[in-house]
């Protein structure tokens, strides 16, 4: 038992560094899209004095390769774990870390991420591009859902619906919990001003789906 609780524990704190180094890397690259006011009209000009559009194409894909290679080494060692000690400590535990949000599948920064793949293809003349490949979006009249494609052929979807309008998200905010909103959406839920952004609301704000606490990120 102190063995067991001495290898989750272990094993919680890894996965937090990886959810941790993942979403700071990802922020840095989104910085152009979500930096406010000022900020975003400097990091825009800068754009313009430097080719570094083929080295933020390399940074999405490393990413997202990040994300899937620790994916699926937590998978095996859960399940490899189980199947040693004939147990669902392993099944019980990727519960655990989906509920408190550090699997890593689950980032909604993943979400934004794949997102902005799709824009790199867009961009290519909708020509898609094998480094982005993992990525795929379906929209119709029945709901817009983007699609995560392992390479062992598994694939998880998320729906890219916004729960307030019911609308495709227009300028996506992801929340910690893993929910995805319209800007203007979560802005008003969380009675602040579009131009403020999200980080202006209270710390007591809460999810409008789940109503976790503190979930804007």
């Amino acid at each position: 038992m102190v063995c067991d609780q001495k290898f989750f524990s272990e094993l919680k704190k890894e996965a937090s560094d990886i959810a941790g180094c993942f979403s700071s890397r990802v922020r840095r690259l989104l910085q152009l899209h979500t930096a406010p006011g000022m900020q975003k009209y400097l990091l825009t000009l800068r754009q313009c004095f430097k080719n570094d559009q083929q080295a933020m194409r390399q940074e999405c894909q490393i990413l997202i390769d990040y994300a899937l290679m620790n994916a699926i080494a937590m998978q095996k060692i859960l399940k490899k774990y189980d199947k040693v000690h004939c147990s669902v400590n392993g099944r019980n535990f990727k519960s655990k870390m989906r509920a408190e949000h550090l699997e890593i599948l689950q980032s909604p920064w993943l979400i934004e991420l794949g997102a902005l793949s799709l824009n790199f293809n867009e961009s290519n003349g909708g020509k898609s591009n094998d480094i982005f490949s993992h990525f795929s979006c379906n929209l119709s009249d029945t709901g817009s859902i983007m699609t995560l494609m392992f390479p062992d052929s598994v694939k998880l979807e998320y729906d890219l619906t916004c729960p307030i309008c019911l609308d495709m998200v227009f300028n996506p905010y992801a929340l910690g919990c893993g929910h995805l909103f319209c800007k203007s959406c979560a802005c008003t839920a969380a009675s602040v001003m579009i131009f403020q952004g999200i980080k202006a609301a209270s710390n007591v704000s809460k999810c409008p789906v789940c109503r976790e606490v503190s979930t804007v990120t």
